[in-house]
């Protein structure tokens, strides 16, 4: 069977996220906001794994992490995807990215020893905020984000990654844990 998958960094419920997108919903009632609850950081989507390469997953997810202790990311700046002129992505930026880089990096090299295709792209952590239904120019919205560009949305601790199976549904994805590597202290 075939599991729609992702491997995250889970972060703590932030009022100041939870304002901003706020402002967001109030401004264009049509982007599709992600739920508070179910915000992260992605270090490498799977996206269709065989379910019996779960436990192997599992065991680079631990391998990656060794040596690295908990740490604290900032979530600073706001910005859009593709561009400003094409918003269909609304993010928030993480600093402090050298470990959340080490272990992409090493998870990404791991998995393709499984199959797995390795990212293109260079690495970007961000939490995806919203989405938008189209890419029609609003000025609204690119102000907004412009407004916000540097605003600090404070720090979370890292200490584990995880394993989810992300089910859609008409409400939204559902995320279900698979497994969890959790930091050496």
């Amino acid at each position: 069977m075939k599991l729609r998958t992702f491997i995250s960094i889970d972060l703590d419920k932030s009022e100041k996220i939870v304002d901003f997108a706020t402002v967001l919903r109030d401004a264009e009632p049509t982007l599709k906001l992600v739920d508070p609850s179910q915000i992260h950081i992605t270090l490498k989507f799977l996206g269709s794994t065989d379910e019996d390469l779960i436990p192997a997953i599992g065991e680079i997810m631990h391998d990656a992490v060794k040596g690295i202790s908990p740490f604290t990311i900032s979530l600073r700046s706001v910005g859009a995807f593709p561009s400003m002129n094409r918003i269909r992505v609304i993010w928030i930026g993480v600093n402090d990215i050298l470990p959340l880089a080490t272990i992409a990096g090493r998870l990404d090299e791991k998995l393709a020893d499984l199959g797995i295709t390795r990212e293109s792209r260079p690495f970007a952590p961000h939490i995806t905020l919203a989405r938008a239904r189209s890419d029609a120019p609003n000025p609204v919205l690119r102000q907004i984000i412009h407004d916000r560009k540097d605003v600090d949305f404070g720090t979370q601790e890292v200490k584990s990654i995880r394993l989810e199976q992300s089910i859609l549904t008409r409400c939204g994805p559902e995320y279900v844990l698979l497994d969890e590597a959790t930091f050496t202290e």
